[in-house]
């Protein structure tokens, strides 16, 4: 096998904003944890726990977790071994099993709160105009039944053996750089400075092992594997995707698109655009949604950000 795939529980340690759009003032979160939001959290750690040129080694790392290491989406749960993933149905979207889950409406209640916020004027110690907003949060825990339970976030954590940064060998928990350390902890999603985004793991994914099963799929790895080759994913007939899907038109495919693009580092210190965080737009690509059901059996490729794709037979 040429990748190992490594199940990661996080326990939310405080409340979850992933960016979506706004509605009036209020700015909505994502129901789940995009795999580039993984990106740039495990990016930061990574650069802190290991990095030697400060800033530089930013970009080092962010790549190293677009080729040797990939993160999957990650989905809310309460008991881990049934992650609450998005599914299209003729009722609406389901989360979690199809026939025992959350419908929209349920799981909004349960799991996602709000928060008021408003920016101050020193001079008058008052709320300065039109800056109030509301911010939704996947909250921490829930209460159901009269019982508080901790809110977890799943997902994978894609590995390719022999993977190495400038001769050190990365691994989960050995090696020159073992990833554990660095990303027990991380902070992901908005509003961090308050508090917010903080994920602990809450299992020993080394004690574990490596997995055979993603999210219930079948994963599959190269026979013969050649530079760029991607861990897949085999994805069975009317199946959710559990992450975005590149549109092509030859999948057959029920559900809901969107553009996905973002702001994004840029290491360009001459050029017009700037140079730092959020200087640099990435190219739109339109996607199926994670929960969009995929009506024919495939094989699908897992790409930079646990974003899928297909290429054919």
């Amino acid at each position: 096998m040429t990748w190992k795939a490594y199940r990661l529980v996080y326990r939310a340690m405080s409340p979850v904003h992933i960016g979506w759009h706004t509605l009036g003032y209020i700015k909505l979160t994502r129901h789940y944890i995009p795999g580039k939001s993984m990106w740039g959290a495990m990016t930061a750690n990574l650069t802190r726990t290991y990095g030697v040129r400060g800033v530089n080694d930013y970009a080092v790392f962010g790549d190293l977790l677009k080729t040797d290491i990939l993160a999957s989406y990650f989905f809310p749960a309460i008991d881990a071994d049934n992650p609450l993933q998005p599914h299209y149905t003729d009722q609406g979207i389901i989360y979690g099993n199809v026939r025992s889950g959350h419908t929209k409406e349920e799981f909004e209640r349960l799991f996602i709160g709000s928060f008021g916020q408003t920016a101050i004027m020193p001079q008058s110690n008052t709320a300065e105009d039109e800056s109030l907003h509301e911010s939704e949060y996947i909250s921490p825990g829930i209460k159901e039944n009269g019982e508080y339970k901790p809110v977890l976030f799943v997902g994978y954590l894609f590995i390719k053996e022999g993977a190495s940064l400038n001769g050190k060998k990365i691994a989960w928990d050995e090696g020159e750089i073992p990833l554990y350390p660095a990303i027990r902890e991380i902070f992901i999603g908005g509003d961090i400075k308050y508090g917010w985004g903080r994920l602990k793991l809450s299992n020993n994914p080394g004690k574990e092992g490596h997995h055979t099963k993603v999210f219930g799929y079948d994963f599959q790895c190269p026979d013969k594997p050649v530079n760029g080759s991607s861990p897949s994913l085999k994805i069975p007939a009317n199946s959710s995707l559990p992450g975005h899907l590149a549109i092509d038109s030859d999948l057959a495919t029920r559900g809901d698109i969107e553009p996905l693009l973002g702001r994004e580092w840029s290491t360009d210190k001459n050029g017009k655009k700037g140079f730092g965080a959020g200087q640099k737009i990435s190219p739109a690509t339109v996607c199926w949604i994670p929960g969009s059901v995929l009506m024919e059996t495939r094989t699908l490729k897992v790409g930079k950000y646990g974003i899928l794709s297909y290429e054919g037979a």
